[in-house]
């Protein structure tokens, strides 16, 4: 009877360090996806430029464009194209990966409302050093 093994597992209340740690892999989660969508909107920008440049150009004139890191001689009218193609996936993907942030948003959530979690910020300069940039310095309540 393994899955009343699992029931009876996932019934018992978590320890305040298993809530801690539960709670911090989900925004790592979620880090994680917003990184993702900002390094393809990047990419997506890049992709933007290059058609803008290339529409204004003849479509019989030699281009070339980086496949798998080797760089192939094309024309215009080909690698074109391609890029609208690739630009639009890009556009879906940054689509279904802003869902999948916006899900995992409401989960954490969920999740710090059914554990009782309460995230309080370090207000206290005085006595420790500011943190550097890009570091937040949070202290999480969990209550067992």
């Amino acid at each position: 009877m393994a899955t009343t093994g699992a029931t009876a597992k996932s019934k018992q209340p978590l320890s305040k360090e298993q809530l801690i740690s539960g709670f911090n892999e989900l925004r790592q989660q979620q880090r994680m996806l917003a990184s993702r969508i900002s390094e393809i909107e990047m990419d997506m920008k890049e992709h933007d430029l290059v058609i803008d440049v290339l529409k204004g150009v003849d479509a019989s004139r030699k281009c070339y464009r980086m496949i798998g890191g080797v760089l192939v001689e094309r024309t215009v009218g080909v690698v074109l194209p391609g890029l609208i193609t690739n630009r639009e996936k890009m556009k879906e993907y940054t689509d279904s990966l802003r869902t999948n942030l916006e899900t995992k948003g409401k989960e954490l959530n969920q999740f710090r409302e059914t554990h009782g979690i309460q995230i309080k910020a370090d207000d206290s300069k005085d006595e420790k050093p500011a943190p550097k940039s890009g570091d937040r310095q949070a202290n999480i309540l969990a209550s067992v």
